[in-house]
């Protein structure tokens, strides 16, 4: 029941962003009822973030697996080569993370489920990100929370801008710069 609700939620989401979309509506794409949503979620705001956190770990395993066997220089390249394809290929995504983020930052209720979600992400990230550099040997020049911060930054940053400007921030300069940041913060000193 659930994974039918998120399903749902994701294409109602999608269609019509986060302030338009309607419970009764995920309820009714999913074949349930708005209390069986409730049932399960205890908002619009509590849906969102866990399908928002779902996605984004998806994304995270991705980099992972793509990167696992590869070496530094090989993970820097492949790793902005998955984000960027991932956030070039999901434009109405990333506008609508972009706007439940917006809307965080305005409604104390918004704020909760997002907060607890983002953090919840970074924690796993952080997580991702030591577990790489000690494999490689550079766990002690790697400050996994600060670059956790600093991808996630970077992310919602881009996809704004490929939004706004897709013909500039482009796959590629997507790609450049989120290879940049892995570099930089791989570097041997």
């Amino acid at each position: 029941m659930r994974r039918r609700i998120l399903a749902a939620a994701a294409e109602e989401f999608a269609v019509r962003g986060f302030a338009a979309a309607k419970l009764t509506e995920i309820a009714r794409r999913a074949g349930f009822t708005k209390g069986a949503v409730y049932s399960n979620f205890e908002s619009k705001q509590d849906l969102f973030a866990e399908l928002f956190a779902e996605r984004s770990l998806e994304l995270a395993g991705r980099v992972l697996a793509e990167i696992a066997d590869l070496d530094i220089a090989d993970a820097v390249g492949r790793g902005g080569e998955t984000i960027s394809t991932w956030l070039v290929g999901e434009p109405g995504w990333a506008l609508l993370v972009l706007e439940f983020g917006v809307q965080a930052a305005r409604e104390p209720a918004i704020a909760e489920a997002y907060l607890r979600e983002r953090r919840s992400l970074r924690s796993q990230l952080e997580d991702l990100i030591a577990g790489r550099a000690d494999a490689w040997g550079i766990a002690d020049r790697v400050d996994a929370h600060v670059l956790a911060i600093t991808i996630m930054a970077l992310i919602s940053g881009l996809m704004l801008e490929h939004a706004v400007d897709p013909e500039q921030v482009d796959q590629q300069a997507v790609q450049a710069a989120v290879a940049g940041v892995f570099a930089g913060a791989f570097a041997r000193p």
